[in-house]
């Protein structure tokens, strides 16, 4: 009992150190999750990063290996309260990425890291989303910098100033129609 205590308190010290030397810090979510084919009774509880992505050599895994309880995304709003230490610390000049491999227009999985990324002309890349597409397979790659003391930002992605100019340059056309007809 007595060493039960002990090592409940050293893990919580750990947890509010591990917490408290971090809120102010610029941090990324950093784990692999396993993909669709994937849930809580599949046998990945010991699963290896090669384990997760053999079928797809090249492609980044890091740990911890997550799955969801039904297949589904991550809760990544769970994962940040509860698992902190499935975060990595954003240096300067490094960004958020969250690279996901797709096979039919299914995730087949998704990992979430710390990087440094840069274009075909050696220009570091702040935020963006890039894919490319291979037959029946493509991949995603979408960067950002996270705010200091902020969720991550590698959760989810603003659309780009191209995109978002099409989505307004539309409403703005679907305006103007309404506009003639009444």
């Amino acid at each position: 009992m007595f060493s039960l205590t002990i090592l409940t308190l050293v893990l919580t010290t750990s947890l509010i150190s591990f917490t408290e030397q971090s809120k102010d810090a610029s941090r990324c979510f950093q784990f692999t999750w396993m993909g669709h084919k994937s849930n809580n009774g599949s046998v990945y509880l010991n699963a290896t990063c090669y384990d997760a992505t053999k079928r797809n050599p090249g492609v980044p895994c890091v740990k911890p290996l997550v799955v969801s309880f039904d297949g589904s995304w991550p809760d990544v709003n769970y994962i940040w309260q509860n698992y902190p230490q499935a975060s990595c610390l954003l240096a300067d000049g490094d960004v958020c990425a969250r690279y996901t491999y797709y096979f039919e227009g299914h995730a087949d999985n998704s990992t979430y890291f710390c990087t440094r990324a840069v274009d075909s002309r050696g220009i570091a890349i702040k935020s963006s989303c890039y894919q490319q597409v291979n037959g029946s397979y493509s991949t995603e790659v979408c960067l950002c910098r996270s705010l200091p003391g902020e969720r991550p930002c590698n959760n989810s992605f603003v659309p780009s100033p191209k995109c978002l100019t099409i989505v307004l340059i539309a409403i703005a056309q679907i305006n103007h129609f309404f506009v003639n007809i009444t």
